[in-house]
Parts: C-alpha cells; structure tokens; sequence
C-alpha cells in the first residue's frame, strides 16, 4: 500500500510536469501569433467588427501532401463577413485561407489561375451553418500565420 506522502509527492510532481509543459506551448504559441494577430486587426479596426481569430504554425512539407490547419465556425444567414489572413514576416510563402463546407468551395484569398494571394476575402452568407477554414501554404513551408473573421453588415 503507498503511503499517503508518496501520493502526495507524485501528486506534486506530476502537476509541475504538467505546468512546465503548459507554460512552453503557450510560450511557443504566443511567439507565433499574438504579434500576427496585432498586424491583421490593424486591417480590421474601423471596417468591420471583430469576431474570432485563428492561429497557425505549419511545419515545412517534404512530401506531395501540404500540410494545413482546419477549423470550424458557424455563419449566419444575410451576413457579410470579411476574412483577413496574414502571414509571419519571415515566411516566403504564400498563405491560403479557403471557406467550405462538407459539398461546396466557397471562397478563398489564393487565386489559383494567376497564383496571386489577397490580404482578405469577402463572404455573402447565404446560409446558416457550419463552415470550415482551411489555412495552408502555397509550396508547403514553414511558417506562422493569422486569420481574422470580422462582421461587415447585413445585407
């Protein structure tokens, strides 16, 4: 039977291994994004409302398969949305925001014909429900990146 003093030791040390892990994911994900953030709502503030914000670190691909981070939000009907996308200063690669759902491509900021990517892209919901985000780079480096979806109006 172990003791109540080893319980409480494991106990202790289990929860300040727990601690340190949580204080370098969040160390790691504060260097990535918070300052992109900061850059994509200087876009935002005073054209549309903030509503919610993504935020990625890819890892450079070395295969045919890029690498990517999908999220889902729900979008209401008669909505105008804006989506702003940014990527970390010292990323060379394009980044790709793309808004689906389980049938249809809705829109991106990456135009595929000339291979030119926008700082944002604007949504006419025409449905409520569930959508996803798709947050990519174009040639699979690596890199940060930050995505804002922000509420234009009604239409």
């Amino acid at each position: 039977m172990v003791s109540i003093r080893k319980k409480i030791f494991r106990f202790f040390v289990f929860a300040g291994v727990c601690a340190a892990m949580c204080m370098n994911a969040k160390t790691v994900s504060a260097q990535c994004g918070l300052a992109l953030k900061d850059e994509v709502m200087k876009d935002v503030v005073g054209k549309a409302t903030y509503l919610k914000d993504f935020r990625v670190r890819l890892e450079p691909v070395t295969t045919s398969k890029k690498q990517k981070e999908e999220f889902s939000i729900l979008l209401n009907k008669g909505t105008h949305y804006r989506f702003n996308v940014k990527a970390d200063s010292s990323c060379t690669d394009q980044i790709i925001l793309k808004l689906y759902d389980f049938t249809k491509f809705y829109g991106s900021n990456y135009d595929e014909s000339d291979g030119m990517s926008y700082d944002f892209f604007d949504f006419f919901c025409g449905k409520t429900q569930v959508y996803y985000l798709s947050l990519s780079f174009a040639e699979g480096k690596e890199g940060c990146a930050a995505a804002v979806v922000s509420y234009v109006g009604n239409y």
